[in-house]
């Protein structure tokens, strides 16, 4: 019975023990850089909670096995819904950009410009024995008082990844995605309020 015991135990004890892994959507360092020539307008900005596709709004990390079929990982998670965190993501971008004088995340009072934006898809795809990371956004620069779209820039981007990239390497390609779709937006903004000539 000893004998039992102690080989129950060893097994209990080499068990591996899975737990859940929740990953960040954050701006990448490398892109700081490229923030430093940006103009400055003096005006307010709110971003506001962007809109997310429904089988995307959750934590839960979507995988795509097939063109119309779609998983979850149980143990890896995102952070903070996509929704939140890419909007997150724009308003650090326009904090470290110093684009505008005033930058509010969510409803401020009398804002000049609002930041909106749709998340059609953030996911994995794993076909064929090889793995893309995939991010579709729509961005909005709108005016506060008219609620006039005054830019709009979309990006539908699958980026192949390393054949032994885990999960970190995935939420990392996610982030620099997510940048470069941001970044032309922002840039389009700058050179769209640079052209008004009241300013």
């Amino acid at each position: 019975i000893l004998m039992i015991f102690i080989v129950a135990f060893g097994l209990t004890c080499t068990k591996k023990v899975m737990v859940r892994r929740y990953y960040v959507i954050e701006l990448p360092a490398i892109v700081m850089a490229t923030f430093a020539d940006s103009t400055q307008f003096d005006k307010k900005v709110d971003v506001r909670d962007f809109q997310i596709a429904r089988a995307f709004d959750q934590t839960r990390i979507a995988l795509r096995t097939n063109t119309n079929e779609l998983d979850y990982y149980y143990y890896h998670h995102w952070a903070v819904r996509p929704s939140n965190a890419v909007a997150d993501f724009v308003y650090d971008m326009l904090v470290q950009m110093k684009l505008f004088s005033n930058v509010a995340r969510d409803i401020s009072y009398n804002p000049d410009y609002l930041v909106t934006g749709d998340v059609k898809s953030i996911e994995r795809i794993h076909i064929r024995k090889k793995s893309y990371a995939h991010v579709y956004i729509m961005l909005n620069f709108v005016d506060a008082e008219t609620e006039q779209v005054l830019v709009h820039h979309q990006d539908d981007q699958t980026v192949l990844l390393e054949p032994d990239g885990g999960m970190n390497t995935f939420s990392r390609k996610i982030s620099e995605i997510t940048a470069e779709i941001n970044l032309v937006f922002l840039q389009r903004v700058e050179e769209y309020l640079s052209s008004l000539s009241d300013y």
